[in-house]
Order: structure tokens, then sequence, then C-alpha cells
């Protein structure tokens, strides 16, 4: 935005030396990026935010540095004499009406008459300043409307009343495929999308972007008609950048002019229009207008001891009252410690108290703030975060790369698999972005997948992911989502001879995570892993739950994935819910010098009997010196009578005050094996 010095001077008076002004409007908040020299005249190229359109105008400018320099904003002359009737006897209502027909983008709009315009070469002093700021004089009626524009920072535009067709303008959607001309040369089809100011048969201007070429003020103009409008900013900018055809208005009303400006500005214009020329305006005005859009705006409050806290240092309720007063603020109620502000209306970005706080701040000087040493306070680090980045960090090192998916999906794509954790409907999102995205999941485990299979698809033979993330499910009586973290990983190879083995990876991963969570020892004897008998939404015959406590806590399976080839296994465990019962403390004890022993047993059971039942009976045995047991092998073929199966394992021993002896080995393991053949009728295979 280029602003005249020279231009502010008429709204306040300004002593200052030029970069003392520049300083100033960067420190409140009005960057100024150059200082131009036009003669004597000295231009600012100041970067406007886009909540503040009352800056893209001069006096919205002065307005900031009449607060700054505690000088009072000068008067806007807006008078201008009137006719009742024109030489033939009518009047405004007889010459023009104007007719709405969508008030939803057309708030409002005035309309006034103007007779014997003498359409000439503008003043000097007009074309100085609208030059000034990188305009071209145009004729004395268009560079005034571009003058109020410049000035106030509301568009306005002129007809040429002779070359209308009829008495009415109406303000209404444009036709589908109707054309227009623009008066920058352009021809446009326009769309039902749309508003268009237009006459009986043709649209003669775009609502708030342009007007045609067909009606413009030219030097045979005798008789104008002045628009002055708001229109609704979405609609403006959405035809702009459809049609290609953007303009100084547009850009004002994109960004949300001030309401109460479209009559200021019309009769602004006249007063220049009267002061320049000899011109005649008819008495009246033509306004339509939405119900409500002029009603008051709610009371913002602002307390001293909040503006303090915010700002670092105690603002006196004097200077917070002039400054906000100064801006255009309303003082309605309230005492000092605690007062309330009715905003103007071209600031409705002002609706907390924070931003009035944010006024009373930049006007005040963020730079004038002390400066203060800050306290720096030692946090401990998250219980529950440190767990979950160690337990990334696992995967991680196993292998695994992390993702990161979507926590919206649709309710077709693993069904199953997500009702196996979550029983019920789950949340439906009420406008979903996409059409497959309208749900909240329930698993990590159906958006890794859909990743595995992409990446397979693509040529990726082995696919290992991993992702921690929330999933939402829902509890009778809770009337929100109730979000759990989760752990999900996915094991994916081209090999199909790896079958058992890529179960121990997958399997193995989740015993890795409960090792890490070093859960106390009630938890470890409630948590044990149970074939699903049910569908889950995995491969039948593969899944394992980890039961904890009569819940449902992990999962692991296959996951049959189409056009997808070799293996595809892969886990999930309710994280968040493991963590809870984790034991942080680390207790450490001597290890044992002396060497261990190992035995390996094969033996024979019913293939109803589980490796879980087996380790449970080992634990059970309370063997002396026992250190370890370890899952090696399950076998089932010629060697083995039906319905049976080998399980092979492996039980470590260690004393940690002597090296143990092979008879106290064996007399540990025969009394196993007693245990083991009198509750599974389990025999050593030889």
């Amino acid at each position: 935005m280029k602003v005249s010095l020279d231009w502010l001077r008429e709204h306040v008076d300004i002593d200052q030396p030029v970069e003392d002004v520049a300083h100033r409007l960067t420190m409140c908040g009005l960057n100024c990026e150059a200082i131009e020299v036009h003669g004597d005249d000295h231009v600012f190229e100041l970067e406007v935010t886009s909540n503040r359109p009352d800056h893209l105008g001069h006096r919205g400018v002065a307005r900031e540095l009449a607060c700054l320099l505690d000088r009072p904003l000068k008067p806007l002359q807006t008078d201008y004499s009137e006719v009742e009737k024109d030489a033939t006897g009518k009047g405004l209502s007889e010459i023009t009406s104007i007719e709405v027909d969508d008030d939803d983008r057309c708030g409002r709009y005035t309309a006034r008459v103007a007779l014997d315009v003498d359409v000439s070469e503008s003043p000097q002093w007009l074309r100085k300043r609208l030059e000034s700021i990188g305009l071209r004089s145009i004729n004395l009626v268009v560079d005034l409307t571009n003058y109020v524009l410049m000035d106030l920072g509301q568009p306005l535009h002129a007809f040429d009343l002779d070359r209308l067709d009829g008495e009415e303008l109406i303000i209404r959607r444009a036709r589908y495929g109707e054309n227009f001309a623009a008066i920058d040369g352009t021809h446009h089809t326009l769309d039902t999308d749309d508003l268009v100011i237009a006459d009986a048969s043709r649209a003669v201007a775009v609502a708030g972007v342009m007007g045609g070429a067909e009606t413009e003020v030219g030097s045979t103009t005798r008789r104008i008609l002045l628009e002055s409008a708001w229109f609704d900013p979405v609609p403006v900018r959405s035809t702009s950048r459809r049609l290609g055809l953007a303009s100084d208005s547009s850009y004002r009303f994109e960004r949300r002019v001030d309401i109460d400006a479209a009559d200021i500005a019309s009769r602004r214009f006249f007063h220049l229009l009267c002061r320049e020329t000899d011109c005649k305006v008819l008495s009246g005005c033509w306004e339509a207008m939405r119900d409500g859009l002029l009603d008051p705006p709610a009371e913002v409050p602002i307390r001293l001891d909040r503006t303090e806290l915010i700002l670092g240092e105690s603002v006196p309720a004097a200077e917070l009252t002039r400054v906000l007063s100064a801006l255009g603020f309303q003082h309605s109620g309230g005492d000092d410690a605690r007062s309330l502000w009715l905003p103007p209306t071209w600031r409705a970005d002002c609706t907390r108290e924070i931003d009035l706080i944010e006024e009373v701040g930049r006007i005040h000087g963020l730079d004038r703030v002390p400066d203060r040493q800050m306290a720096v306070r030692v946090v401990p680090e998250d219980r529950d975060a440190g767990l979950v980045e160690r337990v990334k960090a696992l995967l991680e090192g196993t292998g695994h790369h992390e993702s990161l998916t979507f926590s919206f999906g649709s309710q077709g794509d693993h069904r199953e698999l997500e009702e196996w954790w979550c029983l019920g409907d789950p949340w439906v999102v009420r406008n979903p972005v996409r059409s497959n995205e309208g749900v909240l999941r329930r698993s990590l485990l159906p958006g890794l997948l859909s990743c595995v299979r992409g990446n397979r698809l693509h040529g990726v033979e082995s696919v290992r992911l991993f992702e921690v993330a929330r999933v939402f499910h829902r509890r009778d009586g809770v009337d929100r989502p109730v979000e759990k973290i989760h752990l999900a990983w996915v094991h994916s190879n081209a090999d199909e001879s790896r079958k058992v083995e890529a179960y121990r990876q997958v399997r193995g991963i989740a015993d890795a995570v409960l090792e890490l969570l070093r859960l106390g020892t009630e938890s470890r004897s409630a948590s044990t892993w149970n074939p699903v008998s049910t569908s889950c939404g995995l491969a039948g015959g593969s899944c394992a739950a980890l039961d904890f406590f009569s819940e449902r806590l992990g999962l692991v399976g296959a996951a049959p994935l189409d056009g997808v080839t070799g293996e595809t296994w892969c886990g999930e465990l309710d994280l968040g819910t493991l963590i809870g019962h984790s034991e942080v403390k680390h207790r450490y004890r001597e290890f044992s010098r002396h060497p261990g022993v190992r035995r390996d047993l094969n033996i024979v059971v019913e293939e109803s009997v589980l490796w879980r039942d087996v380790a449970s009976e080992v634990d059970a045995a309370e063997m002396a010196n026992f250190e370890a047991l370890t899952f090696l092998d399950v076998y089932r073929g010629k060697q083995v009578t039906q319905g049976q199966k080998s399980v092979t394992f492996s039980v470590a021993f260690r004393a940690p005050d002597r090296s143990l002896t092979h008879e106290e080995v064996d007399e540990a393991i025969e009394g196993l094996m007693q245990r083991l053949s009198g509750r599974f009728q389990a025999r050593l295979r030889t």
C-alpha cells in the first residue's frame, strides 16, 4: 500500500521528520518497506496485514498516526448542496430505482445521482495525489472515485446514467453464460455464482470487482449514478479469481470494507465533485440494506491487571482510555479496573479482550516494555511420553520405519479388525474432507496396511512400518470419543517360505515392548497370549490376542492383502493402558559370575496344548536356580502321532554363588518332566 505523506497531512498535522514517521508506523504494526520521493512529497510503501482493511486508505493510516502523536484527527468534509428535481421536474425516485435480489451477498447498496456533470480533466492537486501513489489520471469523475477509494478505503463506481437501459438497477446473480465486457477491455463469460449489477437488459458491472465498458463515464457523460456498496468478501474473491479479473476495489472488498463507510464515501465524493464543478446533486439517496447489518457490536471488556500481565508493563487507565478512544473505540461502561468498549465498524477483527490489549500494546510501544531476565525452570520428563519415545526407539532399532497415517477412514476398510478393538458404531465425521474419510479410526492397522499395500504394489519386496498414534473408541455413558494411544507394526515380505519365522518376529516385537515397559509382577501374571477363535479381520488360525485382566490389549496375526504376494504379518497393542501398568523404577541385582547350564527338551503333547500352558507350568515348577525359558520350535509330521505335536524349548539354570553340577540340573529337569507328564501327559521325544 503506497501512502503519501502530504496526503496524510490532510487528515492530521504531521511535523515530524520522514524517517521518524516511518519508524513510528513500523513499530505500531505498519511495516514501512521503502520510502520514495515524488517532488516535494514522500511516499511510504507499507505492508498491510489482511485483518486491517482500514489501513488500505490514507485516513485509516492517519488515524494511527494521530493516536501515536496524540493529535486530533481532522474532521472529514462531506457537505454539498442538493436540488429536489431535475430540469424536467423529476426527482430521484422518478429517475432511477434500486432492487437487491441477493442481500446475502450485497449487504448494503447506496446510489446517488448528479446532473450537469462536466467530465473534464482533473485539477492539478488531484492528479498529483493519484500520480504520487502510482495511479494515472483519466478524467475528473473517475479520478475522484479513485481518490476516495485511496483516501477512505471504500470502493465507488460511477455509471453513465444515460447509457443504462431502463430506470432500475438490479443487484442479482448472473445468468449462466451471460457475457460481460469490463472497462479494462477484457470480455468474460459469467456464471450463476457471480453477483452483477444489471439494468433492464444486461450486466453493467461485476459486483465488487469491476464496472462495464458499455456504461463507463466518458467525455459525453452529463448524468452519473454513483454506487457505494458493501459486498460479502468471499463471493467477491471467488468471482475475481475465477474470472482472472482483479482491481483495487476487489482487493478491498475481499478484506471486508467498513460497513458504515458506504454512505460516508458517497457524500465525500459529491462534496469534492461539487467543489470542483457546477454540477447538481439530486436530493436523497437510494439505499438497500440487510436487516441487522449495522447492529451495534458486542461490548469487549479489558482489565488493567490483565493488560499488565500480557504486556509486562503497567499501563495507566488514562493512557488506555486515550489510546482506545483515539483508535475509534467507544467507552460503554465499567470502571478503571475493568472497562467495556464498543469496537468501531471498521474494526471487525476486535472481538476479544486480547485484541484490545494488543491495540494498547502496539500504540503504547512494545519497544518500551523493559527487558527482564527470563526465569528457567527444569520440568521433569513426562513419564508416559518418555516411555513412548523408548518404544519408538525399539521399533526403529529393529528395522522399522515410522509412519503417520490419517486419523480418519471409511467404515468398509477392515471393519472386522476395528470392531475387534471396539464394538459398536464408529464416531462419524459430520463434514468429511473426503468421502473415504468419514469416520474416526478405532485401530491403527487399516491405515498401516494400506501404506504397506501401496509400497508392495510399487515393487518394494520387504516393508516394515510402525506407528504410535491415537485411536477413538466409544464407551457407554460418554458422549465424546475416548482417545487411546496404540502401537501398530506390519511386516510384509515377498518370500512365502518364512511363515513361522514371520510370526516369531511379529510376536517378538510385542514381547520386546512388554519387556521394555517392565510390567509389575501382578500385571505380568495377568497377561496371557491366547488364540483368537472369533473373526478379527486377520487370517484365520494365525491370530493370537493379548488378554490382560480380561481386557483385550493386543493382537498379532497374518493379514491378507489384495494383489500382494508373499507374507504380511501385523500386530497392535493398547500402548497407553500397558504404560499405565509399567514400573518405571529399575531394580538391579548383582549378576552371577559363574557359568550357566542349558538343557534342550523336546516333548510330545496333544495338539490342543498351547505353549502358553507349557510356559505357565514351567514357571509354576519353581525350580531351584531357574534362569530362563526359551521357545525353539514346534513339529508336526510323520515322526509324531497324528493329533499330537513336538514342542522344543530350552531351560537355562545358573547359581549366583557357584557352578552347578549336572546332577543338580538333572534333578530339576526330572521334576519338571513329572509335572508336565501329570498335567499334559507329555513325554520326551526320543
